[in-house]
């Protein structure tokens, strides 16, 4: 009988890159939601309604648990044909040699009985020494050649699953990188009224480029989060924004002499972030 992941697999894979997506979504109540509607696909093949960034992190996951699946029930049914294939043939001189040894000794004893008595019949003994040996040895080879043959079938048969198992590995690889991929493109709200969209991979650019010159990517957020509410307006790129006000205060503080740089004060850094105008942006 065909095995079924949903009912008969006891197991089911989480991915380390899975962490991003589990990360992206906006409080706990969502992550519960998400864990509790994977359970329910891979134990009971259900589809939750869910929506917003749940429902797209649930069908990114639960495409990975359906590959997994899939190859969890193709291994199954090949184990089984392997099973039924079991069994060593049986040998070919097991009924048709034993019947002719049985007419070669009736046929000897026949001719026992037929020469008169003092007659010397050890010449006729050779021969019929001879013809089993050869008998024998002829089976003997038919074994040894069945064998081989077994060996052979069985090697190629381990090369094909070889080959099988590699391809399968390939495509689970290159699901996986496109799964990492999908997961920087998840795009995530940030600041203080939660109307800055930027991607995973957006954000930890930034992130990445502030710390390498002491600057707060929260404050570049938080700034432009607030103007954003307070003028009533959608930004479009906040990327292009934030990168445009990093790149102006990192010039400006490698342009600063180094006794103002003393003391960590950023002061001056406040003073330009919280008057820039930005209506120049839009």
């Amino acid at each position: 009988m065909a095995k079924n992941f949903h009912t008969d697999n006891k197991a089911f894979m989480l991915y380390k890159d899975w962490e991003d997506i589990f990360q992206a979504l906006d409080s706990s109540e969502e992550i519960g939601e998400l864990v509790m509607a994977l359970f329910a696909y891979a134990k009971r093949g259900e589809t939750p309604k869910l929506s917003g960034g749940t429902k797209i992190a649930f069908l990114m996951m639960r495409a990975a648990i359906e590959r997994d699946g899939i190859a969890w029930e193709e291994m199954c049914a090949q184990r089984s044909e392997c099973g039924k294939k079991g069994g060593r043939p049986k040998k070919s001189d097991e009924s048709g040699n034993t019947d002719e040894k049985a007419e070669q000794t009736a046929a000897s004893a026949d001719n026992a009985e037929e020469k008169p008595q003092g007659i010397n019949d050890t010449a006729e003994k050779p021969k019929a020494f001879s013809q089993t040996k050869r008998f024998s040895e002829k089976a003997k080879k038919a074994d040894k050649d069945i064998d081989i043959d077994i060996d052979k079938d069985t090697d190629k048969d381990t090369d094909k699953d070889k080959d099988k198992d590699k391809d399968k590995d390939k495509a689970i690889d290159k699901e996986k990188k496109k799964d990492a991929e999908t997961a920087k493109s998840v795009v995530r709200s940030f600041g203080t009224h939660k109307n800055i969209m930027l991607t995973s991979e957006q954000y930890n650019e930034l992130e990445s480029r502030c710390r390498s010159v002491g600057l707060s990517l929260e404050s570049y957020i938080s700034k432009l989060s607030q103007w954003l509410f307070t003028k009533g307006r959608h930004c479009t790129d906040p990327y292009r924004i934030i990168s445009g006000w990093l790149d102006n205060d990192s010039k400006r503080k490698t342009a600063a002499k180094p006794k103002e740089k003393q003391g960590c004060d950023l002061s001056w850094y406040d003073d330009y972030a919280m008057n820039f105008d930005l209506s120049k942006f839009f």
